[in-house]
């Protein structure tokens, strides 16, 4: 499963648990039918920004919450399951989102930088 697919899978299970439809989340993104939603859920794309605020209204969630979701999502993506690398993102109360992003960029530089290493011949 990719990111889009994870993060559309987490839209989905919280929008399921609390009783809505892919048409109220809709209404709330200002659409008329569920296309979008239901796309997003299957992980076709990622909802920008400003679409993930008005989704999180949508499902009664904070924006930070809704940050913490794909940020889950991002964390899970690249094979990071170190509770204490993970809990640093919850309970680091001034960590902005684009400093949450920023670390886990750095994150994957050193993955990739050690795959590549890991690929040359010597």
């Amino acid at each position: 499963m990719d990111l889009k697919q994870k993060i559309g899978k987490q839209l989905k299970d919280r929008r399921q648990e609390k009783g809505l439809l892919q048409k109220d989340v809709s209404k709330v993104l200002g659409y008329k039918n569920d296309s979008y939603v239901s796309d997003a859920e299957r992980g076709k794309f990622i909802p920008q920004p400003e679409k993930l605020k008005k989704w999180a209204m949508a499902l009664g969630m904070t924006q930070k919450a809704m940050g913490e979701l794909v940020v889950e999502a991002k964390l899970e993506d690249i094979g990071l399951s170190d509770p204490g690398f993970t809990i640093m993102f919850k309970e680091v109360p001034n960590m902005t989102a684009e400093e949450k992003e920023s670390v886990i960029r750095a994150y994957e530089a050193v993955i990739k930088a050690r795959s590549a290493k890991g690929k040359k011949k010597p």
